[in-house]
């Protein structure tokens, strides 16, 4: 009887509301973070690679690839912009935020996510 009554409550208490969808900005802070995630780690290695004199080879060529991957964060950003619009003034500090907690290293780049994203 005991184990009855305990199933029971486990099945009650274990039934709460599920986890509520993601809203939009935390879908749109979700492809930020994969459409710009690479770029961004480009332009960390970039900073890296500037204060070593001896990669400039290195350095060239990761411009070029800099140079790609904003071609496609752009791209990619575009169909953000389609499926959910462009940021209103007001919902970047949403996002941000959101950025805090799926990419952190994106969080930081305001004028990226304003350029990519904003009106």
């Amino acid at each position: 009887m005991r184990l009855l009554l305990f199933s029971v409550l486990f099945l009650i208490c274990g039934c709460g509301d599920p986890t509520p969808a993601d809203t939009r900005i935390d879908k749109i802070a979700q492809a930020f973070c994969e459409c710009t995630g690479p770029l961004v780690a480009l332009n960390q290695e970039a900073a890296r690679l500037a204060a070593d004199t001896t990669a400039q080879p290195g350095f060239q060529e990761n411009l070029r690839k800099i140079q790609a991957e904003y071609t496609r964060a752009k791209e990619c950003s575009a169909t953000v912009i389609g499926q959910f619009g462009r940021l209103k003034k007001e919902e970047f500090a949403l996002v941000e935020k959101a950025l805090a907690g799926k990419c952190p290293d994106l969080a930081t780049q305001r004028d990226l996510l304003r350029e990519m994203l904003g009106e």
